[in-house]
C-alpha cells in the first residue's frame, strides 16, 4: 500500500472531515518536512487515533506509553545518540537476529534506511509511539544533550572556550558545530526553558555531575549522558564566560548575569557560583523578559475578601505595606502588581531592588550595587530627595533600612517592601527584633501580607478523589466543603506529576486598633496571631482550602506548603 492513501485514511480516522480535506492538508507539506510531521503539526488531528490507525494499516504494534525503565542499557547502545535525537527513533529490544525500534514517523523512508545501516544482519521491527512519550523516553535514556556529548568525546582534544567576551552570542538557537561545549550548554538551558524551569543547578558530586531543574517550585533531576563529570570544568567555565565571571577564580563565590535569546524571547539569567569540596557548583535563575507581560491585581487571582482588603490598602495615602514569605514565593510579582495598579501620571513611583527583575513603564527603578556603596539604605535616602509619592524597597534586611522606610512613611509616603518571615504576624516580631520601636510599628505599618505559591492541578488530567472525613477534620478542612476533591492523575503534559503551573495563597493581617495595643505592649507571636484571627484574618491554610474547594489545587499540596507554618504557630 502506498503512503499517500494510507495517510489519507489515517487522517480521516483522526478527525479530518473528508478525503478532500485530508489531501489538502497533505499538499501543505513544505520541502524537508515529512508527511507525519505535517499532519501532527497542523493541530487538526488526534495524534493517538492517527498513529493507531497507521499502525493498523501497516500491521505494526502501537504503544500509547513507554517505560524507559524496561529498556536495557545494552539495547540503548544499539543506535548512536546523535541518530536517535536527530531522527527520534528509540531502540526497544535487541536480539541476535532483530532490532525493535520505536518511532512516531513510520512514513519517513530516510529514517528507515539509515536505521538499517546501524543494524547489519538484523531485521528491523517497528513500533509506533506518540511523539511526547517517545521524546521524553529518549531524553531519559540518553540524557539531555547526549548527541552533542558524543561529538565532544570524538573531538576531546579540540575543546576550546572563546576569549573574546564581546563575541559571545547568547542566542540559544545558534548552534555552532565548532563549539560542542557551547552547544551542550545551550541545549541544557534550552531544555530548561522548554520544561518551564525557573532555576538550573549544575552540581558536582563525588563521581558525577548532576543537573537539576526547578519546575513549579520542585527540583527534578535531569537525565544527562554518563561520564559527564569529565567535562565538568569545561561546562562550568563556559557558563562563567557567558556570565562575565573570572574563570580562573575557583576558590570564591561569584555572581554574574547572562542575556539570552530563545527565538523571539529575551531571557535574563542570574548566575551564582560557590566552591564545594567536589568543585564549583553553579546555579542559574531564569527570568523571561516579556514586553507584553501584564501586571495588575487580576493576575494575583485574589478571592473577593482579599481583593477588597488590598484595594483598601492601596488607597492609603501613606504608611508601609509589607509582603512576607520565603525566597521564591512570588513576593516581587505581587509588589509589581500593586505598583502597576496604582501607577498613574499623578504619582511618582521609585523603586530600589536587588536586582530589577522586570521593567515597569512609568516607574523609576534603581538596582542596588553594594560594590559602590549603593545599598538599600543609601539608595532609599536618595529616593526621599526625589519627591516620590510611592516608594518600593526590594527588602528590609536590617534596622537601618527599616528605620528609613518608617521615616518615609511618617512623612507622607506610601512604602512597599518585603520581609523573610513564615507568616503575616511574624512580620511584626521581625521588625521588633530588628530594633524598630513598637509604637512605630503600630502607628506606621498598615498591613502584613504573607503568601506562598502552590502547584495547580494539571487541566489535562483532573480526577475526583474521596478523602477520609476524619483526616480532613484533623487538618482543619471546613466540614461544609465536603470530602471529594480533585487531584491530577498524571499525564504527558505535567510530567506525570498531576500538577501544571502555580498560583498563590494569601494571608492578610491588617493592623487594627486592637492589634496596635498588643504591639505596643510587646505581646508574643501567638497572642498577636490569635488577636489577628479574632479581627478577621484568615490563615494561609484557610485560603488554601478555598483553592482546593474550587478545584485549583490539592489537599496534599496545601499541607506540603503550609505544614511548616502550622508547626511553628503551634510552638509559639
Amino acid at each position: 500500500m502506498s503512503s499517500r492513501p494510507s495517510l489519507v485514511q489515517a487522517l480521516i480516522h483522526a478527525g479530518i472531515p473528508s478525503e478532500a480535506d485530508a489531501n489538502a492538508l497533505i499538499d501543505q507539506r513544505e520541502p524537508g518536512v515529512t508527511w507525519t510531521h505535517t499532519a501532527l503539526n497542523s493541530q487538526q488531528v488526534d495524534e493517538q487515533k492517527f498513529l493507531a490507525k497507521l499502525a493498523e494499516i501497516f500491521r505494526v504494534p502501537f504503544q500509547a506509553r513507554l517505560d524507559p525503565d524496561q529498556i536495557g542499557r545494552e539495547t540503548v547502545k544499539a543506535l548512536p545518540s546523535r541518530f536517535v535525537f536527530q531522527h527520534q527513533v528509540l531502540p526497544l529490544e535487541r536480539s541476535e537476529s532483530s532490532l525493535t525500534l520505536a518511532t512516531f514517523d513510520l512514513l519517513n523512508p530516510v529514517t528507515r534506511q539509515l536505521a538499517a545501516q546501524f543494524a547489519p544482519g538484523r531485521s528491523l521491527k517497528w513500533v509506533l509511539v506518540p511523539r511526547g512519550p517517545l521524546i521524553r523516553a529518549i531524553k531519559t535514556l540518553y540524557g539531555v544533550g547526549a548527541e552533542t556529548f558524543d561529538q565532544i568525546l570524538l573531538n576531546q582534544g579540540a575543546i576550546d572556550l572563546p576569549e573574546d567576551r564581546e563575541s559571545i552570542a547568547a542566542d540559544l538557537n545558534a548552534d555552532d558545530p565548532e563549539a560542542s561545549v557551547m552547544k551542550f550548554v545551550n541545549l541544557i538551558i534550552r531544555e530548561a526553558i522548554a520544561e518551564r524551569a525557573t532555576d538550573i543547578h549544575v552540581e558536582p558530586l563525588d563521581n558525577d555531575l548532576r543537573i537539576r531543574y526547578r519546575i513549579d517550585g520542585i527540583l527534578h533531576e535531569t537525565a544527562v549522558p554518563p561520564q559527564l563529570r569529565m567535562l565538568q570544568s569545561a561546562i562550568i567555565s563556559r557558563l562563567k564566560v557567558m556570565a562575565h565571571m573570572d574563570i580562573a577564580e575557583r576558590r570564591l563565590p561569584q555572581d554574574g548575569r547572562i542575556n539570552l535569546k530563545d527565538g523571539a524571547r529575551d531571557i535574563d539569567v542570574r548566575v551564582s557560583t560557590i566552591p564545594t569540596v567536589h568543585g564549583e557548583s553553579i546555579s542559574l535563575r531564569l527570568l523571561a523578559r516579556d514586553e507584553n507581560q501584564k501586571f495588575g491585581l487580576s493576575r494575583l487571582d485574589l478571592c473577593e475578601e482579599h481583593l477588597t482588603a488590598i484595594k483598601r490598602l492601596l488607597a492609603q495615602p501613606n504608611g508601609i505595606i509589607l509582603i512576607t514569605g520565603p525566597t521564591g514565593s512570588g513576593k516581587s510579582t505581587s509588589l509589581y502588581c500593586f505598583l502597576s495598579s496604582i501607577n498613574s501620571v499623578q504619582r511618582r513611583i521609585i523603586t530600589i531592588e536587588d536586582p530589577v527583575e522586570y521593567r515597569l513603564p512609568g516607574v523609576s527603578q534603581i538596582e542596588v550595587r553594594p560594590e559602590i556603596q549603593l545599598t538599600f539604605a543609601n539608595g532609599l535616602r536618595s529616593i526621599l530627595r526625589q519627591d516620590p509619592n510611592v516608594v518600593m524597597v526590594g527588602e528590609m534586611r536590617d534596622f537601618e533600612t527599616a528605620e528609613i522606610g518608617i521615616r518615609a512613611a511618617m512623612t507622607g509616603h506610601l512604602v512597599f517592601s518585603t520581609l523573610h518571615t513564615n507568616d503575616a504576624v511574624g512580620g511584626i516580631t521581625r521588625l521588633l527584633d530588628m530594633g524598630v520601636e513598637p509604637f512605630l510599628v503600630a502607628s506606621v505599618v498598615r498591613a502584613f501580607l504573607a503568601q506562598r505559591l502552590v502547584r495547580t492541578i494539571c487541566p489535562h488530567c483532573p480526577e475526583p478523589h474521596d478523602y477520609d472525613p476524619a483526616y480532613l477534620d484533623s487538618i482543619g478542612m471546613p466540614k461544609e466543603f465536603g470530602h471529594r476533591f480533585n487531584r491530577g492523575a498524571g499525564c504527558e503534559h505535567c510530567r506525570h506529576t498531576g500538577y501544571l503551573g502555580r498560583t498563590a495563597i494569601y494571608e492578610i493581617c491588617e493592623i487594627t486598633e486592637r492589634l496596635r495595643e498588643e504591639i505596643v505592649h510587646k505581646a508574643n507571636g501567638a497572642v498577636l496571631k490569635n488577636v489577628a484571627m479574632a479581627e478577621g484574618m484568615s490563615t494561609l491554610r484557610m485560603d488554601g482550602w478555598r483553592r482546593v474547594k474550587a478545584g485549583q489545587t490539592t489537599v496534599e499540596e496545601i499541607i506540603r506548603v503550609t505544614q511548616e507554618d502550622e508547626a511553628l504557630a503551634e510552638t509559639d
